[in-house]
Formats: structure tokens, sequence, C-alpha cells
């Protein structure tokens, strides 16, 4: 069950990690254009800066779920330094409770905060790619989403790799 689940952090990192490649790129792409059309053009394109924008959010929304994977958010560590020696299985306890609370926070947000401000009914556009806003709000949507996911997978491999302890 472990072994499955491994290769499914695996898989859907690699696909977050690919539409995040993907965004960077379309980023800096949008970013050189309006640098490059700012300086040696006489007009420099309105799109390019809301381009930028939209796909740097984008970026982002892929972004974060990948940052829980690899535990690369900032988090105060003193307690878990402090405890470490002592109490071993007392920083096992908060790691997981942390992880949960995040999950109840980040589940919570996409349910009652993000889902009825993403599909919004009335039409709104952007106001130089004329790009409807659903697309853009869409996209806290999908970073919630991707989040509850990955700290639901977190928090199960956590429990398997105690498990495996106890099992030893």
């Amino acid at each position: 069950m472990k072994k499955g689940l491994e290769k499914f952090v695996d898989l859907f990192n690699h696909v977050l990690c690919f539409f995040g490649v993907i965004f960077y790129i379309t980023f800096v792409v949008c970013v050189l254009v309006q640098v490059i059309s700012r300086n040696f053009l006489p007009n420099a394109p309105s799109w390019t800066e809301e381009a930028a924008r939209y796909s740097f959010i984008y970026m982002v929304a892929f972004g974060c779920a990948v940052a829980v994977h690899r535990n690369e958010f900032v988090n105060v560590e003193f307690l878990h330094d402090a405890l470490e020696p002592k109490f071993p299985m007392v920083n096992k306890v908060i790691s997981l409770a942390i992880k949960i609370i995040l999950l109840v926070f980040t589940g919570y947000i996409l349910i009652f905060s993000v889902r009825p401000f993403a599909f919004i009914k009335f039409p709104m556009f952007s106001t130089a790619m004329t790009l409807p806003m659903q697309y853009v709000y869409f996209s806290m949507v999908l970073m919630f989403g991707f989040m509850v996911i990955a700290y639901v997978c977190e928090i199960l491999l956590e429990i398997f790799s105690w498990n495996e302890k106890e099992g030893e």
C-alpha cells in the first residue's frame, strides 16, 4: 500500500512540476517580450503584463503541492530541535498534528472561500486580454485542491512509516 502511494506521489509531483515549468516558461517569455518591446519597439503590447501575471499565478498554484511533498514551506524548528533527543515520538505526533491542521485549513479554504469565489456567475473579463476571470480564479481551486491531495498523501505516508517502524 505504501509503495503504491509513493508511486502516486511521485507521479503527482512530476505532473505538477511539468505544468509548473510550462507556466514558468510562459512567464519568462512574456516578461522578455515586454522588456524587449518597451526598449526596442515604439509600442509595447498590452497583453504581456497580464499574461505574465496569470502564468505566475498558475505556476504558484502548481508549485504549492510540490512544496508540501518536499517540505519546503517555512516552518519553525526550535521546538522540533529541542524535543528530538529526548522525545522522538512527540516530534512525530506534532508533525502529524501540524499536517492534519494544515489539511483542515486548506480544505476549509477550498470549500468555503475559494469555490464560491472562483465560480462567480457574472461575467468579468481581464482588461488587456479580455480573458474570462473565472479562468484566473480557477487557479485557486487548483492550488488548494492539489494541496489537500498533497496533505492527505503526506499524512498517509507518515502513518505508514510509523506502522513500518513498529513492524521491525
